[in-house]
């Protein structure tokens, strides 16, 4: 008799713990597929324009931006805004005037970008930098 109770603790243990096991994997399931942060980033990047890249800093890149890693994007052919003494703006190219000259990218570290947004073909922005090409 003594084995019989043991059998069914055991039993009755082992079909515990299975429950918890499936219910914690659909659990993490529900979550990963519900969470808000599912969607690849290159989900909303067009490869085929320039987006513009809003960091926190307030400062204002503009390029073709890849999504390398959950904390690094990548922007190739940068342009920026150079604010001038009289206040007035001018599209630069990175590498173009900085003294320690810098290759034409930059890698961002993800924590620093406000928002990104694709960039329209025929946007002044892009023509601007289609004219300096």
């Amino acid at each position: 008799m003594a084995s019989s109770k043991n059998t069914q603790f055991v039993i009755a243990i082992s079909l515990a713990v299975l429950v918890i096991l499936v219910g914690y994997t659909g659990v993490q399931f529900l979550a990963d597929y519900l969470k808000y942060d599912r969607y690849d980033k290159q989900d909303f990047i067009d490869p085929n324009t320039y987006q513009a890249v809003f960091l926190t800093n307030d400062q204002t890149y503009f390029g073709r931006l890849k999504n390398i890693s959950s904390d690094y994007l990548i922007l190739f052919d940068v342009y920026y805004v150079k604010i001038d003494e009289d206040g007035a703006g001018q599209l630069v190219k990175l590498g173009s005037i900085e003294p320690h000259e810098p290759e034409n990218k930059m890698t961002i570290n993800r924590d620093q970008v406000l928002f990104w947004e694709n960039i329209k073909f025929d946007s002044s922005v892009v023509k601007k930098i289609q004219g300096m090409r």
